[in-house]
């Protein structure tokens, strides 16, 4: 890459940071599949400061991705059991997909937990995104549908994907 790309852990007080790129990034990786209400709702359900901080404290770790000197994308993990790991979150700016950032991104949260001793990653995506693909790509594998009521009358309609490490 042309760029320094840089991916870093994220303190309780940066998490303010996860919210702004959230609110850039998030609504237009979901335009084309959920109603704006849905967006808008499940916005301040998973990106308010609350809500990340309760996630934070909880033990969900945050990461920020940084390429040419821009916060560009965001990803989280947290523990399942001795073995496996949730990816919660991973989304990177529209205008740099394409460049190999979100491969960089999602091989380091899979490094992460590897060291953390993990063997496996568990992921949740929207049926109709189309980082399903990319999650294939990656060697992930659909183990399951999952329609979860999200409150106010909205459901994500996902596939749970895992991968070996």
């Amino acid at each position: 890459m042309k760029y320094l790309t840089q991916i870093r852990k994220l303190t309780t007080n940066e998490i303010p940071l996860i919210r702004r790129l959230a609110l850039e990034i998030w609504p237009k990786s979901f335009e084309k599949i959920l109603t704006p209400g849905q967006i808008g709702y499940m916005i301040e359900m998973m990106y308010s400061e609350k809500a990340l901080r309760d996630d934070h404290q909880r033990g969900v770790e945050f990461y920020v991705m940084t390429y040419a000197g821009q916060d560009c994308g965001y990803a989280a993990i947290e523990k399942l059991d001795d073995r496996t790991y949730k990816l919660h979150k991973i989304y990177l700016l529209q205008k740099l997909q394409g460049k190999g950032l979100g491969k960089c991104l999602l091989e380091e949260m899979e490094n992460v937990v590897r060291n953390y001793g993990a063997s496996g990653l568990k992921l949740n995506v929207n049926r109709e995104n189309k980082a399903v693909d990319f999650y294939k790509s990656q060697g992930y594998k659909c183990i399951q549908l999952e329609d979860i009521d999200i409150g106010n009358g909205f459901f994500m309609n996902d596939y749970v994907m895992a991968k070996d490490l």
